[in-house]
């Protein structure tokens, strides 16, 4: 097996678990203060892998992945924080569940499933030593779900910046097709 799939399969419970956490702490978008306890978990959860840096209400994490000769630019992941769903959601119409191999919740399968695989797989990646030839950042708004009236000059910045842009939503359907556009 291909030591980074190896790899994420043996992290599939701390992805799981991390998730979890993620989408328990709820955060949504008009709830500034929910927001922020959600971004500090997540800062927290990532400090061993990534230096990261607070901008404003948003994150900046710089993965300590292996260099090689570093190439101008940066990869940016590119995720956000904030939900959709009120506070409360959780106890009352959609619970963090598990069932017949789907994960359910609010967010689980937006940012904060995406926002937990990118983590993982820069653990991976980390772990193994694979080097990657720029800087990997990931940058984790506050306000997309809402426009992103703070953080769209900040991602614009980090877009041109950036010799690739990717965004972390988990993929489409069944077939787990990559998103390659939004309405």
């Amino acid at each position: 097996m291909d030591p980074l799939l190896s790899c994420a399969f043996s992290k599939q419970n701390e992805l799981i678990a991390f998730l979890r956490e993620l989408v328990e702490c709820e955060s949504p978008s008009h709830d500034a203060a929910a927001v922020a306890r959600c971004m500090d978990l997540f800062a927290s959860r990532i400090e061993d892998i990534a230096k990261v840096k607070r901008v404003g209400a948003h994150l900046l994490c710089e993965f300590r992945i292996p260099k090689p000769r570093r190439k101008e630019g940066q990869i940016l992941c590119l995720g956000h924080a904030d939900t959709v769903y009120d506070v409360g959601t959780l106890g009352s119409t959609m619970p963090f569940r598990m069932e017949g191999g789907r994960i359910r919740g609010p967010g689980v399968f937006d940012m904060k499933g995406g926002l937990a695989i990118v983590v993982f797989a820069a653990r991976c990646l980390i772990e193994l030593g694979v080097p990657v030839p720029r800087r990997v950042v990931l940058e984790v708004v506050s306000d997309e779900e809402i426009g992103s009236h703070t953080s769209r000059e900040l991602t614009e910045k980090m877009a041109r910046e950036s010799h690739a842009v990717i965004v972390a939503e988990p993929a489409a359907g069944v077939d787990g097709k990559a998103k390659t556009a939004r309405k």
